[in-house]
C-alpha cells in the first residue's frame, strides 16, 4: 500500500510541474491568475514535502528490514554452528567411551597375564579338595590338569586361582559328592602316570548314579565329541553277503572320540535274530587277530535279519585321535552278520570329517577269533 501511494504522489507532483511549465507563458497576463498559481505551488510544495517524508520513512523501514534479516541470518549461523558443536561433542563422548572400554579390556588382559604368571602356582602343588562338604582329599595340581583342554584342567591351571570356590579353611570346594568325584580323580591319576600310547578307559561311575556321573564328566569336559558315521552303502533290505563274523578297523582323525554304539543287521536267512558279541582293541587288525587277550568285550545283543539293529556299548570306548582300533563282531549263525560289497583289506571304504572305516575280514567259524580268511 505504501508503494502504491508514493506512486500516486509522484504522479501528482509530476502533473503539477507540468502545469507550472505550461503556465509560465501566461504569468504576466493577469494578476488574479498569478495569485492562484502561487497557492497551487504552495500546496504542491507541501505535498512534495509529504512525499519526501514518506519516501524517507520507507527507506528507514527497508533498512530496518535488512538489519533484521541480517540478524536472523546471524542467529541461523550460530544455530548451525551450535549443532555442529553438539555433533562434535557427541563424537568426542563416543571416542572417550571407546577409549575407556579398551583401557578396561587391557586391564583385564594384564590381570589375566599376571594370574597366569603367578610364581606361587606350580604343577607339583598339592591341593586340598573339599568334596561336597563330605570328604577331604589331596591331589597334585598336575593330576587335576591331566586331561588337557578340559574345563577341569583350565580351572586348576592357575589362571583362575582367585575365582575358585573355597571353604572357610581355604580348601578348594568341589560341588560333587565323593562317590562321583573320587572315580574321576582315580581316572586322572591313571591318565597322568600311564603310558600315553595305552588306552585308559573312563570310569562308568556308581551303578545307581550313572546319569549324574555322565553329567559331571560332561561338565568338566571329559567327554570327547561323538561322531556318527553312516557306513551303509547297501540298504539293509538288499544285503546279500553274510558270515559268522566280521572284523574291521576304525581310525579317528584329528579329534578323540567316544564309541557308544554300532548299527548293523543279520543276513536274510536268519529266521528271527542272531546273537552278536562286539569286541574292541587298539592296534592293527593283522596283528591283533592273533592276540585274543588284547581284546575286550564291549557289547552283546540281537541282530535282526535285513533290519537295522543298534547295539549300545556297555560303556563308552575312548578312541584316541590318529590311532587305529579294531572292532570284531562275532555271531552264533552262519548268516549272523551281513556286509556290503567286498573290498581289499585296509582300504578306506567309508569316512567323514571325524573318522575312517577300513575294510576288514570275515570269519567263517562259530568259534570266536577263529576262521578268518
Amino acid at each position: 500500500g505504501v508503494c502504491a501511494s508514493s506512486g500516486r504522489l509522484a504522479a501528482v507532483v509530476a502533473d503539477a510541474e507540468a502545469a507550472d511549465l505550461a503556465d509560465e507563458g501566461s504569468v504576466g497576463t493577469s494578476v488574479a491568475g498569478m495569485a492562484i498559481d502561487a497557492d497551487e505551488l504552495a500546496a504542491l510544495s507541501v505535498l512534495r514535502g509529504s512525499a519526501d517524508a514518506l519516501f524517507t520513512a520507507i527507506e528507514t523501514r527497508l533498512r530496518e528490514a535488512t538489519r533484521k534479516e541480517q540478524e536472523a541470518e546471524a542467529v541461523l549461523a550460530k544455530a548451525q554452528q551450535a549443532k555442529r558443536g553438539g555433533e562434535q561433542a557427541a563424537l568426542r563422548s563416543a571416542l572417550s567411551a571407546e577409549r575407556a572400554r579398551l583401557q578396561a579390556e587391557r586391564q583385564e588382559l594384564e590381570e589375566e597375564k599376571a594370574r597366569m604368571q603367578a610364581p606361587s602356582v606350580r604343577k607339583s602343588d598339592v591341593l586340598s579338595l573339599n568334596l561336597g562338604g563330605e570328604r577331604i582329599v589331596q591331589r597334585r595340581r598336575s593330576t587335576l590338569c591331566a586331561v588337557e583342554d578340559s574345563f577341569l584342567a583350565a580351572r586348576f591351571s592357575g589362571r583362575w586361582e582367585q575365582e575358585l570356590d573355597r571353604d572357610e579353611d581355604g580348601r578348594y570346594f568341589i560341588n560333587y559328592p565323593p562317590e562321583l568325584f573320587v572315580p574321576l580323580l582315580d581316572y586322572l591319576g591313571a591318565r597322568e602316570t600311564e603310558d600315553p600310547s595305552r588306552d585308559v578307559p573312563l570310569p562308568v561311575g556308581p551303578e545307581n548314579q550313572r546319569p549324574q556321573f555322565q553329567a559331571m564328566l560332561r561338565y568338566f569336559g571329559m567327554l570327547p565329541a561323538v561322531s556318527v558315521l553312516d557306513a551303509v552303502r547297501t540298504p539293509y533290505e538288499s544285503v546279500v553277503g553274510c558270515d559268522h563274523g566280521l572284523a574291521f578297523e576304525v581310525v579317528p582323525k584329528t579329534n578323540s572320540l567316544f564309541l557308544v554304539a554300532l548299527e548293523m543287521c543279520a543276513g536274510r536267512s536268519v529266521a528271527t535274530a542272531a546273537t552278536a558279541t562286539v569286541y574292541i582293541c587298539q592296534g592293527t587288525l593283522l596283528r591283533r587277530l592273533r592276540q585274543r587277550d588284547e581284546w575286550r568285550q564291549a557289547a552283546t545283543g540281537p541282530l535282526r535279519p535285513c533290519r537295522a539293529s543298534r547295539l549300545e556299548l556297555s560303556e563308552p570306548v575312548l578312541l584316541q585321535a590318529n590311532a587305529t582300533y579294531c572292532i570284531y563282531i562275532a555271531t552264533n549263525s552262519a548268516a549272523g552278520i551281513a556286509f556290503g560289497d567286498e573290498a581289499r583289506g585296509g582300504e578306506v571304504c567309508f569316512e567323514n570329517d571325524d573318522m575312517q572305516v577300513h575294510a576288514g575280514r570275515t570269519s567263517g567259524s562259530m568259534a570266536h577269533f577263529a576262521g578268518f580268511e
